[in-house]
Parts: C-alpha cells; sequence; structure tokens
C-alpha cells in the first residue's frame, strides 16, 4: 500500500515571517516613542519662554510705571528663582533727528530687560519711552 501522503501547507506563519514582523513593529514603536518625546520636549521650552515672556513684560510694566527713568542699568531675581532679570536704560538716537532743533520737545529712551533662565537661555522685550525734560 503506497499511499500518497498530500502535502499542504498549514495556515500559520513561519518563524521568519514573525520575526521580521517584530523587527517592523519594534523600529516603528522607537520612531514613534522618539517623536513623542521630541514633542515634550518642545512643550516644556515653549513653556519656558512663554513664562519668561510673562515676566519680562511684568517686569516692562513695573519700568514704564515710574515716574523717572534713571539711566543704566539693573538686575535681580523674580519670586522664581529659576528666573533673573537684567534692565537697561538709554538714551535712543533716532539717525535724522536733532533734538536742537526743537526746544521742548520729548527725549526717546530704550527701555531694554533680559530674562534669563538655565545658565544659558534668555529673551529680551524692548520698547522706546518718550520723556520730556524737566
Amino acid at each position: 500500500m503506497n499511499a500518497k501522503r498530500d502535502v499542504r501547507p498549514e495556515g500559520g506563519l513561519t518563524l521568519l515571517e514573525v520575526l521580521v514582523a517584530f523587527v517592523l513593529l519594534a523600529s516603528i514603536l522607537g520612531v514613534v516613542l522618539n517623536l513623542n518625546s521630541l514633542a515634550l520636549d518642545s512643550t516644556t521650552r515653549a513653556a519656558d519662554r512663554q513664562q519668561a515672556l510673562l515676566l519680562a513684560q511684568s517686569q516692562l510694566d513695573r519700568v514704564l510705571a515710574r515716574r523717572e527713568l534713571r539711566l543704566g542699568r539693573e538686575t535681580g531675581r523674580f519670586d522664581d528663582e529659576r528666573y533673573e532679570w537684567e534692565l537697561r536704560v538709554r538714551r535712543f538716537d533716532f539717525p535724522d533727528w536733532d533734538p536742537s532743533l526743537e526746544s521742548n520737545t520729548a527725549e526717546p529712551y530704550e527701555i531694554e530687560i533680559s530674562v534669563f533662565w538655565d545658565r544659558e537661555k534668555s529673551l529680551t522685550v524692548n520698547t522706546l519711552r518718550l520723556v520730556r525734560p524737566l
């Protein structure tokens, strides 16, 4: 009795196919996790810059509320010890403006506030203010 055996492939996957699928899945998962990490880092940096901008604007509002501007430089720390500030006030010179031609003209001053954090990061905000001589 010579029985012929029918050789039919079964419906399963080979070990090689499973390994290839696993490697592809692991690669894709690695890329997705890396993108997620980059997104979180970007969000953190944006939050830090937003906080620095709010602090700079707050400090600028304090300076603009003063009656007199003092030329020079001031420094300090915010309540949040992580952020420091530096204020610079200096006369601003318009390129084609001669103040001697007008007698009672307001003088322009440049106000610059810089906020520093994490040793190497900073944000600077500038504005001009006109001040009448006394």
